[in-house]
């Protein structure tokens, strides 16, 4: 097909934001601000598995944003029997829409993209390996449209069996190619040399909080008044251990450390499920309080200085430690989460890192330097592949 002039560059960007999931959409969100300021003419889609809640949670961030779930079909659809098959059932759909009839208009829309995006997050590994079928179709765009292609922030590990090799081939042929932490970098660098690790998506959000009706929802509000001294977030998947340990190691951690009379608030990241822990934490702690996704998308992430943190999510670890606050890290999954958090840790963040269950971590004081003094530079970092990605949408490939 030839290839049409277009007046404003067509972007799309593939994430997983719309569960929701707090991370997932401080990712999306912020590389929607970040085009807002760099391309607000561009037309702008969204590939997400939940476009709906996605367009809800996500209007006006960008003028120009459509929300679609067409190449998730293609991760739904593909085959697992092994990582190549995945990888080349993403491409063949890019050729041939038919293998997902029902989407074959979105997938045919394709030939219009200049630039494909798979944005930052954890979803590219063991746990949901059909979405490999996502880099296979940014491939496929390459090859059949001469699209651009970039990928971003990307956790990797714990890899999906067998991809290694068909994984790193595939990644070689992007044009910008970023993961978080040091496992992803080691799984792909030595054959995917332009491989860059700046951490965390999130870190580009870190640098935009502009005020606004729109531009606020889900950013970090850093300050220092009103602040709840201790908060939490206890998810309930994804978990190594049960519920009722994990309640009862953050009620003996609060417990050694004086704070279990106090007022403590949690923070419900991903709904409902980070909420399942209340009704055991409560009998426990008197002065508990809940704060819901809802509210918590509306008005900011309540991160301060002085805070203290028990947290088995990445996202919450990340954004309070950009705060200055301190706090205790669990890591519910040794072949995840623990990845995640320890990317973090050595960056800086100043949390420990809980062990195990038995021991509660001792009190600390907040580092008083965000990141060890680094956080500018890693938000400048991370500015800097935004831009390198933003160069892309300006050209095709031959």
């Amino acid at each position: 097909m030839a290839h049409q002039v277009h007046k404003r560059p067509v972007i799309y960007l593939i994430g997983t934001a719309g569960h929701p999931n707090y991370g997932d959409e401080l990712i999306t969100a912020g590389w929607l601000r970040h085009l807002a300021r760099t391309a607000p003419d561009a037309e702008v889609w969204l590939d997400t598995p939940r476009p709906g809640q996605s367009a809800v949670l996500l209007d006006g961030l960008h003028p120009g944003l459509r929300c679609v779930d067409t190449l998730y079909h293609a991760c739904w659809n593909a085959p697992l029997t092994s990582a190549a098959e995945t990888l080349a059932f993403g491409e063949q759909v890019i050729s041939e829409p038919g293998l997902i009839p029902r989407e074959a208009t979105g997938v045919e829309n394709l030939s219009r993209v200049d630039l494909v995006h798979i944005v930052g997050g954890g979803y590219l590994n063991r746990f949901w390996p059909g979405n490999l079928a996502l880099i296979g179709a940014a491939l496929g765009m390459s090859a059949k449209y001469g699209t651009r292609s970039a990928l971003t922030g990307i956790g990797l590990v714990p890899l999906v069996e067998g991809s290694r090799e068909p994984l790193a081939a595939s990644l070689a042929q992007f044009d910008v190619v970023d993961v978080r932490d040091q496992p992803s970098h080691e799984a792909v660098a030595e054959a995917v040399p332009h491989t860059t690790m700046t951490g965390d998506d999130s870190f580009l959000s870190l640098g935009s909080r502009t005020p606004g009706s729109s531009s606020m929802r889900g950013n970090p509000t850093f300050g220092d008044e009103g602040a709840v001294p201790t908060m939490l977030c206890v998810q309930s998947d994804m978990l190594e251990t049960s519920l009722e340990q994990l309640g009862d190691y953050v009620v003996r951690t609060l417990r050694s450390w004086g704070a279990e009379q106090g007022p403590v608030t949690l923070v419900e990241c991903n709904p409902p499920g980070d909420a399942d822990v209340v009704a055991l934490l409560r009998p426990h702690l008197p002065r508990l309080s809940v704060l819901p996704f809802s509210h918590l998308w509306r008005s900011g992430f309540p991160a301060r200085p002085a805070q203290r943190w028990i947290s088995t999510r990445f996202h919450p670890h990340l954004v309070a430690a950009a705060a200055g606050a301190w706090g205790v890290a669990i890591p519910v999954s040794s072949d995840y989460y623990r990845t995640k958090h320890d990317a973090l840790i050595q960056l800086s963040s100043g949390w420990s890192l809980a062990p195990d269950l038995d021991a509660p971590v001792p009190l600390a004081e907040p580092p008083g330097v965000r990141f060890g003094g680094h956080l500018p530079e890693l938000v400048a970092t991370k500015r800097s592949v935004a831009d390198r990605v933003a160069m892309l949408a300006r050209s095709r490939r031959a």
